[in-house]
C-alpha cells in the first residue's frame, strides 16, 4: 500500500514539473525550498518572479500540502506567514545622484542641475513567500479557532492541480 501511495505522489509531483512557475529552486532562482524544523514542522518558502503575492503565497500552500502528504501526515497548520518583495537592482545601472550640467551659447552659460532616470525601470521584482507549518494526522483542528489557519492536505492538493490544469 505504501508503494502505491508513493507512485501516486511521485505521479503528482510530476504533474506539477509541467507547470513552469512550481518547480524546486536552484539556487537564489524561482520556485520552492523548504527546511525541516523538527519531525512535523517545515519552513516552506516560494520565490516567484514578478509582484504576484497571491500566487506565491498559493504556491507556498501547493508545496506545504504536497510536503504533508509526501511525509505521510493529512493536515497542516500554518504557525506562522509573510510575504514580501525582493528588488534586485541591475548593476550596470548609472549613479541616481544628481549631475551638474553647463552649456554655453552665444548669449552666455547657464548651469543646471540633472537627474538621471529613474532605476525602476531596471529592476527585477521576485515575490518571496514564506509559511511554518506544523503537519499532523487524524483529526483536523478547526479553522475557526482563533489564529489557527488548518488545511486538509489532499483536499488542498487536489484544488491546486485542478486550478492547474484549468489554467493549461
Amino acid at each position: 500500500m505504501k508503494l502505491i501511495s508513493l507512485i501516486f505522489i511521485s505521479l503528482i509531483i510530476m504533474g506539477c514539473a509541467s507547470h513552469s512557475a512550481y518547480k524546486p529552486a536552484k539556487g537564489d532562482s524561482s520556485g520552492y525550498k523548504e527546511i525541516a524544523l523538527a519531525q512535523n514542522h517545515y519552513r516552506v518558502q516560494f520565490k516567484l518572479a514578478g509582484q504576484s503575492r497571491s500566487a506565491a503565497q498559493k504556491y507556498a500552500l501547493m508545496r506545504a500540502a504536497e510536503l504533508t502528504l509526501a511525509q505521510g501526515y493529512d493536515w497542516f497548520v500554518v504557525e506562522k506567514s509573510s510575504t514580501r518583495r525582493l528588488r534586485e537592482e541591475d548593476p550596470f545601472e548609472t549613479s541616481t545622484r544628481p549631475a551638474i550640467a553647463r552649456s554655453c551659447g552665444l548669449l552666455g552659460c547657464r548651469t543646471r542641475m540633472t537627474t538621471p532616470e529613474s532605476t525602476l525601470d531596471n529592476t527585477n521584482t521576485d515575490t518571496l513567500a514564506i509559511v511554518e507549518i506544523r503537519m499532523g494526522r487524524g483529526v483536523r483542528p478547526e479553522s475557526g479557532q482563533p489564529k489557527i489557519k488548518s488545511y486538509d492536505a489532499r483536499e488542498l492538493w487536489e484544488a491546486a492541480q485542478r486550478n492547474t490544469d484549468q489554467a493549461n
